[in-house]
This record gives structure tokens, C-alpha cells and sequence, in this order.
């Protein structure tokens, strides 16, 4: 018994250093440690994983060797996890890790994409308060794999008005029917969503480099959904369209970017509709003296939803 928990002990502490390590050799050389006493530690393996420095496919392999191992619990490794560490936490983590790598491939196969498919359904099972990116990777993957009338009518089913179900709405909309207005009700719908997402989804905006919740779920959707919305020339054209003039409306914009729009929408017959759109926001936030910024971003999406499809 003593023995036992002197192992249980040694375990914890090594997984605990490796967690406070910014060294990813030292997390390694950690991991490694505890798989030498429990080697099939899924603890262990996933911070191996998250630490390997190798192509995108081992990666991924590794990662599956984590959820066969979690989807086997032994009590040989269940006694030896960290302090409060659950096993449901870690089968979450690397389902979507796994997903994610799989979406985030531009290349990826239909069956990898169905396995990603897969992934993020058992996900949304282990996490109905929808803590995790599930329902987002579970979007994306219909959409990768042209499943456009089923993740149109899951999101209808959706309670949640989140930035996934809108742009999804968008864009299956848009696949199924063309430019509509029923597909730019919803973009103009997402982009209201979360205003500042649109920007960091295009690149218009880089991303901040400091890990967050709030950063995550951002990464996330510029991964999943960008090369969406930039599928084709026609895709890209149609969605960035209402997302730059948004942008010129609510001044996000970097200065080049806003100067040269003017004149590309001279050009595409649309100037005088930026200059009404412009002039309409004006009148308003002269009736608003304070122009708080969230006033400013409703007043424009209301404005560019008036405007009407392109």
C-alpha cells in the first residue's frame, strides 16, 4: 500500500511539473517518466502529443492512440492521473484536438473529414453544456463535406445564437442557393454575432497571440470557417463585401484598406450605396452624442442590413 502511494505521489509530481514547464524537452523528459511506470498513462501521452515536434499525421496518430486507451479505462492507469484530473476531461481534450488537426487541413480526405465528423459528435455527447469547441468542429465538418441541407437544418434546431450556427446558416445558405436574400439576412446576422470576429476570420486582423477562452473559440473559427468564406472567387467576393464595408462603417478597417475601398466600389457601381450607408450612420450618432462603440456596430448592421443583397 505504501508503495502504492509513494508511485501515486511520484506520478502526480511529475505530471504537475510538466504542466508549469514552459520547456517542452523538459515536459517530454516528464511525460516520459511517468510512462515508465505507467505506460499507457493517457495523461502522459497527451502532453507527449502536445509537445511532439513532428509532422501533422503523427500527430494525429498519436492522438488516436490517446482515445483508444481512454476508451479502455484501466485501473492500472486510473489510480495514476493528476490531482482532480478526470478521464472525461482528457477523452474531451483529444477529441478535440483531433478534430480540430483534421479541420484545420486544407487537404484532408472525405474520410478523414467524416472522422472529424465523427469526433465532434461523441464530443457534443460528453459536453451538452457545450463548454468545448464541439458544435463549431461538428459545423465545419458538415460543411467540408458538403452537407449543406443538414447543417442548414441543424442549425435551425440550434437554440444557441453563436457565431458558428450564424455563419453556418450563411454559408449553407449561400451553397444551396446562390447569392440570396435569405444567405445575406444570415451573414449580415453573424457579422452581428460578434463584430470584431469577421476581421480575424479574413486575416484583416492578425491574431493575438495570448491563449484565452475568448481567443480559442476566434482561432477556431478563422481555422475552420475562413477558408469557407474563401472558397472560391465567387464565395470570397460575395461574403467580404459586407464584411469590408461593416468594417469602413465601424472604422476597423486598417487606413490602406479603407482608402482603397472607396474607389473598388466606385468602380463596382456600389459608391454612392457606401456614401448613403455612411451618411445614414452620421445622422444617427449626431442624435447619439456619447457613441458608445456597441451603439456604433448595431447602428451599422442594421444599416447593412437595409442595404439588401449585392
Amino acid at each position: 500500500m505504501k508503495k502504492d502511494q509513494k508511485l501515486r505521489e511520484k506520478v502526480t509530481k511529475w505530471l504537475e511539473e510538466a504542466y508549469e514547464t514552459d520547456d517542452d524537452r523538459t515536459c517530454e523528459t516528464l511525460a516520459q517518466n511517468v510512462l515508465s511506470v505507467s505506460p499507457d498513462n493517457p495523461e502522459a501521452l497527451l502532453l507527449l502529443a502536445e509537445v511532439f515536434q513532428g509532422n501533422e499525421q503523427e500527430y494525429q496518430e498519436r492522438l488516436r492512440h490517446v482515445l483508444r486507451v481512454l476508451r479502455s479505462p484501466d485501473p492500472e492507469w486510473l489510480g495514476l492521473l493528476s490531482e482532480g484530473c478526470l478521464p472525461e476531461w482528457l477523452k474531451a481534450a483529444s477529441l478535440q484536438r483531433l478534430a480540430f488537426s483534421l479541420l484545420g487541413n486544407e487537404n484532408s480526405t472525405e474520410e478523414e473529414l467524416s472522422e472529424a465528423l465523427s469526433l465532434s459528435g461523441e464530443l457534443m455527447e460528453i459536453d451538452p453544456e457545450g463548454q468545448t469547441l464541439g458544435r463549431l468542429l461538428h459545423y465545419g465538418a458538415l460543411l467540408r463535406l458538403g452537407r449543406y441541407r443538414e447543417a442548414l437544418k441543424e442549425t435551425m434546431a440550434d437554440p444557441e445564437d453563436s457565431p458558428e450556427r450564424a455563419y453556418t446558416r450563411a454559408l449553407a445558405s449561400f451553397r444551396l442557393s446562390g447569392p440570396c436574400a435569405e444567405a445575406y439576412k444570415a451573414v449580415c446576422s453573424a457579422i452581428r454575432t460578434d463584430p470584431d470576429l469577421p476581421f480575424l476570420m479574413t486575416g484583416i486582423w492578425e491574431m493575438d497571440d495570448e491563449s484565452s477562452e475568448e481567443s480559442d473559440r476566434a482561432h477556431a473559427m478563422a481555422l475552420v470557417f475562413g477558408p469557407l468564406l474563401e472558397q472560391d472567387e465567387q464565395t470570397a467576393a460575395w461574403f467580404n463585401t459586407p464584411i469590408l464595408i461593416f468594417g469602413f462603417l465601424t472604422e476597423r478597417l486598417p487606413e490602406e484598406m479603407a482608402q482603397s475601398l472607396e474607389p473598388q466600389l466606385d468602380e463596382a457601381g456600389m459608391g454612392d450605396m457606401l456614401k448613403i450607408a455612411q451618411g445614414q450612420l452620421d445622422a444617427l450618432l449626431q442624435q447619439d452624442t456619447e457613441q458608445d462603440p456597441d451603439r456604433i456596430d448595431d447602428l451599422a448592421a442594421e444599416i447593412l442590413a437595409q442595404m439588401g443583397d449585392f
